[in-house]
């Protein structure tokens, strides 16, 4: 009778054992084993213009400043559109202060100079920035006598310059030369060069681009820095800032062998190889530097350097964002004629001028998203997307890039990625010309509740919120971004 009870107990705890055993693992698996799979959306490149923001064909605006003489309403105009109806996003402002060559800029100077910005401010158009005492080529005998003054000129406009710099895209030249490019100056030493570049920078702000003429000026002024430090310790900013900022501009682009004297020593060389090879030399430079400061300007001269094939090779190797739309027309009108040709492309059969358009800085494309998660895995889920940079340049202001889950029952959303709040995506100024980047995400699959959600990938403008868009046909307007795929929850 005693073993029959020891032994009923026995069953008893064992099954009681096996039932909490049971629970728990019923339990452990409930709360524990969880799947999150994507279906991704394919995507799919659009061949059609976008609306990018700094970058693109430009508009010039010429302003003419005199002692106490107020700009007029009549000068303050802006064409929004261009003949085909696309939107100008980048304008040039150039500045004649040739007749302040002898002192300083008056208050009408300045107040002229602030209601240009004013005025340009309300528009969509940021700006290029030139200041300069001669539009006639005659640079030697129309800028000021000293360099000081040349200076003083540059410290009056930098506090201009530097309360408008959310709106300015780049500036061009340091005002001296023909059209301020920087030649025929008797300020083109090597050290007045390396003085005026470095001061300018100085009095500007620190998120404003600077701009010099050719790639062999930008090589000196930083030779000269690294040769003979001493003779700029007084000017207060530092060598590495000015490389963050010092960009090119060349309004001689695909001119000729050397980009009208752009690259001189193409013009002297013995042989058409060797001019090609100095050519391909400055083009080399141009590739690595200007994936970081802005390169843009005029072409001209109708040539076989600017003949289709050449031309959208050497602009996307000089990572050119912006152009003179209407400088050199007989290029412009070759462009509007020609047809650009690629098996597979997106872009096949359409015109040089077109496909130019399309291009000029960065333009995103959605390549493809995927997910990675085991069941019972301690960690988070981690997607990758790969996002390719078909456009000649890359961007160069800050923006932000979103990722967000939609859910497709409450419509509630999850932000995955912020890049304004986390220092550790991958800036959308670092998704390289020409290349393919991946954007990282992680999530815990536990932190949301079973069921369907929508993945959806943005990028905006910090400052003014503006969309900027993907070369992608997968937008919807509801979520303000591109849809990705399907992101499934189930326990």
């Amino acid at each position: 009778m005693k073993k029959r009870r020891v032994f009923k107990t026995i069953i008893f705890c064992s099954l009681l054992v096996f039932i909490l055993l049971g629970g728990a693992c019923l339990y452990y698996y409930k709360t524990h084993y969880i799947t999150a799979t994507l279906r991704a959306e394919k995507q799919t490149e659009s061949a059609r213009q976008l609306d990018m923001p700094e970058c693109g064909w430009y508009q010039l605006y010429s302003y003419y400043l005199t002692p106490d003489t107020p700009l007029t309403a009549s000068d303050m105009y802006y064409e929004k559109k261009d003949q085909d109806n696309k939107t100008y996003r980048l304008s040039l402002l150039e500045f004649n202060i040739s007749s302040y060559i002898t002192g300083k800029l008056d208050a009408a100077a300045k107040n002229n100079i602030k209601q240009v910005l004013d005025f340009f401010s309300e528009t969509k158009s940021k700006v290029i920035v030139r200041f300069l005492y001669d539009w006639d080529g005659a640079g030697l005998d129309r800028e000021p006598a000293t360099i000081d003054t040349v200076k003083q000129h540059m410290a009056q406009v930098g506090k201009i310059l530097t309360a408008y710099s959310d709106i300015i895209y780049t500036t061009q030249g340091i005002f001296v030369g023909s059209w301020a490019e920087m030649h025929s100056s008797k300020f083109l030493s090597d050290e007045e060069m390396t003085e005026l570049a470095l001061y300018f920078a100085s009095v500007t702000g620190p998120d404003i681009y600077l701009a010099v003429r050719t790639p062999e000026q930008y090589q000196k002024i930083f030779k000269q820095l690294e040769n003979h430090p001493e003779k700029y310790k007084e000017i207060d900013i530092a060598p590495e800032e000015l490389k963050a900022r010092l960009g090119l501009f060349n309004d001689g682009m695909l001119g000729s062998i050397s980009d009208v004297g752009t690259y001189h020593a193409a013009d002297t060389a013995k042989t058409t190889e060797e001019g090609m090879a100095i050519r391909q030399e400055a083009l080399d430079f141009q590739d690595e530097l200007c994936r970081n400061v802005p390169n843009g300007g005029e072409t001209v001269n109708n040539n076989i350097f600017n003949d289709t094939d050449n031309a959208i090779a050497d602009l996307a190797k000089m990572h050119v964002s912006y152009l003179n739309q209407k400088y050199d027309g007989a290029v412009i009108d070759k462009w509007r004629n020609s047809i650009y040709h690629k098996d597979g492309s997106v872009f096949d059969g359409m015109s040089t001028y077109d496909y130019i358009t399309r291009h000029m800085g960065a333009r995103f494309v959605i390549k493809d998203c995927s997910l990675s998660y085991r069941p019972f895995q301690k960690g988070k889920a981690e997607g990758k997307i790969q996002i390719e940079n078909v456009g000649f340049s890359n961007l160069y202001h800050e923006k932000k890039v979103s990722l967000i889950l939609a859910s497709t029952v409450t419509d509630r959303t999850v932000t995955l990625l912020d890049s304004e709040e986390n220092d550790s995506v991958l800036s959308p100024s670092q998704w390289d010309a020409g290349e393919v980047s991946e954007l990282s995400f992680a999530f815990s699959p536990f932190d949301l509740s079973d069921g369907t959600y929508r993945l959806y990938l943005s990028l905006a403008d910090p400052g003014t919120g503006e969309s900027i868009p993907f070369a992608n046909d997968s937008y919807e307007e509801a979520y303000s971004g591109y849809y990705l795929g399907e992101i499934t929850i189930a326990r």
